[in-house]
């Protein structure tokens, strides 16, 4: 593990080719009209000067034209050249192996797989270089800025097994999370459906009208002298930044946290730097059926330095 992340892999330039998926609305359109559809952040202008400079490329990494006709299912690539991705925290810790499972503390921020500006500074890409030649299967997600358990499988038959189980809510996982306040009760749960899709930098919301089922039960454990409370958090659903928008929905927002601010703002970043202080979420505990045993197991993770 420590040969795999030092040097972090993605701290060394080099050029990174972004997939761009024509989609079946981009059919028979010109190739800068399909990306026009596809990225909406990226105005014309900026992907004429793309073309210009050749980094609009075919699978055999030539330039093409932007006025080139597309089929909905062909790919091109996107060049950026000499690219070195943001710094990690690569601290990545092994807390349990065995025939089946691999169980580690993720640290943060790292995110769990490649995507935006992280290609090889990822858990994924990281496990894959420490247990080559196998590759171990994530069976769950969690947030670049959050830290805690992670389960692997060694095989992808065992990773479904697991998948499955998080998927029908067969196992239990707690969490540790910091906030700002005082909870006027020592057990509470927040029943707010969660947004189905994203909203600005990615962030969910609360959605009354058309959101999706979420529960989460909470419990506090201590509370501090500077307006701070430890929880508690038993995520009951699987949403996308479920714990994060219960808390924010009830004034109690996780400390450290870039996107879900005090007074129910939003920020203007999801992902925190290296040196920043933490997001104050972590998986904590983790109960489910081994994969192979099939009797229970049991893991927690260490306990972090803002929840002491």
């Amino acid at each position: 593990m420590r040969r795999a992340v030092t040097p972090l892999p993605g701290n060394q330039p080099r050029d990174h080719f972004k997939p761009l998926n024509i989609p079946g609305d981009g059919d028979g359109l010109t190739l800068l009209a399909a990306l026009g559809r596809m990225v909406g952040n990226v105005s014309p202008a900026e992907w004429q000067a793309e073309f210009a400079l050749g980094r609009v490329v075919n699978l055999e990494r030539k330039p093409v034209a932007a006025t080139q006709i597309v089929r909905a299912g062909q790919r091109y690539l996107h060049l950026f050249p000499n690219t070195t991705e943001p710094e990690v925290n690569g601290a990545v810790e092994i807390l349990h192996e065995d025939e089946a499972l691999i169980v580690v503390n993720k640290p943060a921020p790292l995110p769990m797989h490649a995507g935006g500006r992280f290609y090889l500074n990822t858990l994924q890409h990281i496990l894959n270089a420490a247990y080559h030649p196998q590759t171990p299967y994530p069976a769950h997600r969690l947030d670049a800025n959050t830290t805690g358990l992670v389960l692997a499988a060694r095989t992808r038959s065992l990773a479904v097994n697991l998948q499955s189980q998080f998927a029908q809510g067969r196992v239990e996982k707690t969490y540790l999370a910091r906030v700002a306040g005082h909870p006027p009760r020592e057990d509470f749960r927040c029943d707010a459906p969660i947004s189905a899709g994203p909203s600005g930098l990615c962030s969910r919301t609360v959605d009354l009208a058309e959101g999706r089922e979420a529960r989460t039960e909470f419990r506090v454990l201590r509370r501090f002298a500077d307006g701070t409370t430890l929880l508690e958090a038993r995520p009951l659903t699987g949403r996308t930044n479920q714990i994060r928008v219960h808390l924010w929905h009830l004034g109690l927002p996780v400390c450290g946290d870039p996107l879900y601010l005090p007074g129910r703002k939003l920020g203007r970043t999801q992902t925190l730097a290296v040196n920043d202080p933490p997001l104050c979420l972590q998986a904590a505990q983790a109960r489910f059926l081994h994969p192979l045993s099939r009797e229970p197991a049991e893991f927690n993770a260490p306990l972090p330095a803002w929840a002491k």
